[in-house]
């Protein structure tokens, strides 16, 4: 039994949450897996054809937006989101002149990396503006659940209601309502960067609009994990292989590109 974990419940002493690892595990192997399929598709030109299909559209949608709404869960665990979004943004700006230098056509302007940092940092601001330190987590206040519960709801909601802007349109119930005109069309990146559709491409696209939200929805849902009483299998570390690849998931996804390239540059020299 590995040193710091209860014999009876699997739990760490330091209440870590491994189920949360064990999900990320699963979804960076399927964004690995994703971009398998993308590079034969869209740059080797093997044509995949279920890749941009309505029902792996919406698979690929689902997977990316359980990433998104776990990082802004994980928020409530970090002693700096400040910080942590601050490195993750370089990170991510360094990706798009990677990208610009190496292979223009796969330019990425803001994708689901910029768009997590940039949530972090913003975060992060809010929790200085409302006048908590962001360098230590905040304590665990069963008084502030319900509240924390609404606001996810809401961020939800939210999400749901812009699903759809960057088509010109946002969706209340039954009902679509257009977008100012002058918002789309142009060269701003910065309205293409919140969500509207200019003439820009991004190979990796995750505008603040609406997954934004998403995000803001996992960071206040997330709150509720902090308590200490929760069932124990979320503390289980019942597949250690999947959470140990979901506690790196930034060195993966930043690693598998150049992998994947380098495993299809030996096979066409081999084949």
């Amino acid at each position: 039994m590995r040193i710091g974990m209860n014999r009876l419940t699997g739990k760490d002493k330091n209440n870590r949450i491994h189920l949360l690892d064990i999900i990320r595990g699963i979804l960076i192997i399927y964004v690995v897996y994703y971009h398998f399929m993308y590079d034969l598709n869209d740059i080797l030109g093997h044509e995949i054809p279920y890749l941009y299909s309505d029902w792996f559209s919406t698979v690929r949608d689902c997977m990316s937006g359980s990433l998104i709404f776990i990082s802004g869960i994980s928020c409530n665990f970090s002693r700096s989101n400040l910080k942590r979004g601050v490195k993750t943004v370089a990170i991510a700006l360094l990706l798009s002149v990677v990208t610009i230098a190496v292979m223009p056509s796969q330019t990425i302007i803001f994708g689901i990396l910029h768009l997590l940092g940039t949530m972090m940092v913003i975060y992060g601001l809010c929790g200085y503006i409302s006048g908590k330190k962001a360098v230590k987590r905040e304590a665990f206040d069963k008084e502030k659940v319900y509240g924390r519960l609404i606001w996810m709801l809401v961020f939800l909601f939210m999400f749901v209601v812009c699903r759809d802007i960057y088509d010109g349109y946002i969706q209340l119930m039954y009902r679509r309502i257009p977008m100012p005109g002058f918002l789309y069309g142009g060269k701003n990146i910065f309205l293409y960067i919140m969500g509207f559709s200019q003439k820009l491409f991004s190979a990796d696209y995750y505008p603040v609009i609406p997954w934004g939200f998403l995000f803001l929805s996992g960071a206040m849902g997330g709150y509720v994990l902090k308590s200490k009483k929760l069932p124990g299998f979320l503390y289980n570390n019942f597949c250690r292989p999947l959470a140990f690849i979901g506690r790196h998931t930034m060195i993966i996804y930043l690693a598998h590109q150049p992998v994947l390239f380098g495993v299809f540059m030996l096979i066409d020299k081999l084949f």
